[in-house]
């Protein structure tokens, strides 16, 4: 008898055992899907713009920041950035190729005067967004005028008339339980209505439920419903009734109730179901998966004891910062249910700004934000009366929510994220709940995204030389004074060559020399491409205009335009002391605030012929090897094996590849140089110091082939960075068509300090009211967008 029992336990056991081994294989299961379908990087483009309406001839101004999702950093490799401008048919007018330089970029749009008045769209992508199902690419609409074809309604009137109302369960919607839906009511082109009520009504039109509504039209309620009660959820706005049914009930399932925001710095998930379901699944294993990209947290559970809710407690510091999305899953990996729901931050960034001088031409301001990790920051200055901007989505909502969302919804999360309260938690976790993922479950179960499109870095060139005989040993001497490019690579097999990871600008001459060590140059005819240069999306943007909208234009409106002086523009910075010479010229050029600056004057290009000979004495070590390479290092060791630093070498504002370029540069070529040998330079290994080189007009390396060489235009390349210009207005301090459209100023590369201070200046352009926007990212991925309203 002893040994029966002894022989059942051992089979309970093992069968306990055996469980347990299956239950931990399907955790292992689900969090490897995740891990698969997020195993390659995915970039999230956030831009700032200038303002929003445009008039034909002005030109939009815009700030890049590309984010690293899987690091929550800054995506400080991503250089190839795409910008499609876009008409209101889904018609590409134009694109350009933008240079990312540590996770940032500029640029900017020329409107030219043929446009007529309507919306248009800006796309930003990578070559590399093309690997993935989901469209990753961001896309901003804009407004312009032209005061031909006259004014768009839109801007002008109310829209037209219609309410929209959006059910959303939490999970699922079951009989004789107590289920959680979520409210979303909204007018014409998803804006907000002046109603803050709902109510829900039963069958025989009784009303059951009141819900209060923000301001955004959210709400929730709680019901228990059953199967055979239709069930409506009415509001009344001005006068009319608009109803729309609830969704079907289920008679089993599963429903979702999650709360991340009451109890600090924990999650409390309850899962409810009914008796009619209880029968089919006791004592059936099933999962909870929580994922943010390819971070997962897996807890199986199951109905027993006749209990018909669950209630787990999480703690935050278990799960992740940011949206997380939960799935309940059952043991056949179907989902059943799904929740978003977000976990703050410990902390939040703010800005403190303050105007410091007012010489009535200039109005200076220093400013303060509490991250002393080098922000990048843009700033844009108009009118606080202005309706040039429309806060549709913000660097917060673009990077940490809306990537996470389907159906491209946007959002400016500020509203939910500049403090820490509980009513702000709450307010989006309402936001949250009325959403869908955007990944699918089926997607992540058995599609992974394959690498079919590569993670381009510059573009590259090939060549292939017209010569009969082997070319082994030779090699081409690459070079072009405009691209700041002298390079040269060897001959390889089928007397092809390749030059890979160039950054040259747009419509630039390149020259080839085919040469021999030892041997004179020869003559040289060849067909090169560039490729990288050219990457259609292939998810391209295809408007969908909204039947409520008045697209329509007036040319008889009322609202006020700016008045320009010409159809000339004036540079932002204009100094007219007699001092003004010896002022440098590009000490607000991004982050060369951060560095010294030096105006090379006469006695430097004496003391220092070379510019190699005046990097060397600002501490750096220059070296030069028997092949010509030149090799710029710090005198700092900053890695364990005791590797030298380099530092990075910007020419123009393009980031060199190599400083080969420099080579023969008289300093007297040089205008100006900014220079700091200690400033670590973010995401870059073992980089520490930047050196930023100005030419004069004509200033430059001089290229060393020799004739003879074969010369290509290079087509299609990198977008020159334009310095700001504002338009000539005409009249702005009592000029209502500039309180409406105006701009005042615009600063896309402004670098704090490592204590988080910044200064800019403005134009007084204007007198009064005025809103500063901020938008930036630190290299930690600490965010800030705010607006602040100061007088000038």
């Amino acid at each position: 008898m002893k040994k029966k029992v002894k022989v059942l336990l051992l089979c309970i056991a093992l069968a306990n055992g055996l469980a347990c081994f299956a239950q931990q294989s399907k955790k292992e299961e689900i969090a490897k899907k995740f891990e698969d379908y997020f195993l390659l990087e995915r970039e999230n483009i956030h831009a700032h713009f200038d303002k929003n309406v445009f008039l034909t001839g002005e030109s939009v101004w815009f700030k890049g920041y590309v984010f690293h999702r899987k690091y929550n950093i800054p995506f400080f490799s991503c250089v190839n950035i795409f910008a499609n401008l876009i008409d209101e048919n889904g018609t590409i007018l134009e694109t350009k190729l933008l240079y990312g330089n540590l996770g940032d970029f500029t640029g900017n749009f020329k409107l030219d005067s043929s446009l007529k008045s309507g919306k248009y769209y800006i796309q930003f992508y990578t070559n590399w967004m093309n690997n993935f199902t989901e469209d990753e690419s961001a896309v901003y609409d804009i407004t312009v005028i032209n005061e031909e074809t006259g004014i768009p309604s839109y801007l002008t009137e109310n829209a037209e008339a219609e309410v929209n109302i959006t059910l959303k369960p939490e999970g699922n919607f079951i009989s004789d339980c107590t289920n959680t839906i979520g409210v979303h009511i909204t007018g014409c082109d998803n804006t907000p209505l002046n109603i803050d009520r709902a109510k829900v009504l039963n069958d025989k039109k009784e009303e059951i439920k009141e819900i209060p509504l923000n301001k955004l039209g959210y709400g929730k309620f709680d019901i228990s419903a059953n199967t055979t009660i239709g069930y409506t959820l009415q509001i009344e706005l001005n006068g009319k009734i608009y109803s729309q049914p609830l969704p079907p009930v289920q008679a089993k399932g599963i429903a979702i109730d999650i709360n991340s925001h009451v109890m600090a710095d924990k999650t409390i998930i309850k899962l409810k179901t009914n008796s009619f379901t209880y029968s089919d699944i006791k004592g059936k294993t099933y999962f909870i998966a929580i994922n943010k990209d390819n971070r997962t947290s897996i807890i199986d559970f199951s109905f027993n004891d006749n209990q018909l809710e669950q209630t787990i407690l999480l703690q935050n510091k278990d799960l992740f910062e940011g949206v997380n999305t939960l799935r309940i899953l059952d043991n056949n990996l179907q989902e059943i249910g799904q929740r978003l729901f977000y976990i703050h931050p410990k902390n939040i960034v703010n800005a403190d700004i303050k105007k410091t001088f007012d010489d009535n031409g200039t109005v200076e301001f220093k400013g303060k934000i509490n991250n002393g990790n080098m922000m990048s920051l843009s700033v844009s200055v108009i009118p606080a009366n202005t309706i040039s901007i429309s806060e549709k989505e913000d660097i917060y909502g673009d990077f940490l929510i809306s990537p996470y969302i389907d159906g491209q919804v946007k959002t400016t999360a500020k509203q939910y994220l500049s403090d820490l309260s509980r009513t702000s938690k709450y307010e989006l976790d309402l936001f949250l709940m009325s959403q869908t993922s955007k990944y699918n479950w089926n997607n992540i179960k058995s599609n992974p995204p394959k690498q079919n499109y590569t993670f381009d870095i510059g573009l590259s060139l090939k060549g292939i030389i017209n010569k009969k005989k082997s070319l082994k040993g030779y090699y081409v001497q690459i070079s072009s004074i405009k691209g700041l490019l002298d390079e040269r690579t060897y001959v390889i097999n089928n007397n092809e060559f390749y030059l890979n990871n160039i950054i040259i600008p747009d419509s630039c001459n390149v020259s080839f020399s085919l040469m021999k060590p030892g041997q004179k140059p020869e003559i040289l005819k060849l067909t090169p491409t560039v490729s990288n240069n050219i990457r259609p999306f292939n998810k391209p943007y295809k408007p969908v205009k909204v039947s409520c909208i008045n697209y329509t234009t007036s040319a008889d409106s009322e609202i006020a335009l700016p008045k320009y002086a010409s159809k000339s523009v004036m540079l932002e910075n204009i100094t007219i002391d007699g001092d003004a010479k010896k002022k440098l010229k590009y000490a607000r050029g991004s982050g060369n605030g951060l560095l010294r600056g030096y105006k090379i004057s006469e006695d430097d290009a004496i003391s220092f012929f070379y510019l190699l000979d005046f990097i060397r004495y600002h501490g750096f070590d220059v070296t030069k090897t028997p092949m010509g390479d030149i090799n710029i290092t710090g005198r700092t060791v900053n890695t364990f094996q005791g590797q030298p630093t380099t530092p990075m070498v910007y020419m123009n504002t393009w980031l060199l590849m190599s400083f080969d370029v420099l080579d023969g540069i008289q300093t007297s070529e040089v205008e100006e140089l900014y220079i700091n040998q200690h400033i670590a330079v973010p995401g870059v290994d073992n980089k520490m110091g930047i050196i930023k080189i100005y030419l004069k007009p004509g200033g430059g390396f001089k290229s060393k082939s020799k004739k003879p060489e074969a010369s290509f235009l290079i087509k299609k390349g990198f977008e020159e960075n334009s310095e700001f210009k504002n338009s000539e207005y005409l009249s702005t301090y009592d000029d209502i068509g500039f309180q409406n459209f105006g701009l005042i100023d615009w600063h896309p590369t402004i670098i704090t300090d490592d204590k988080g201070e910044f200064s800019f200046s403005v134009p007084k352009l204007y007198s009064g009211s005025v809103k500063i926007l901020i938008e930036g990212i630190g290299p930690d991925g600490k965010m800030i967008s705010e607006i602040k309203t100061v007088n000038l």
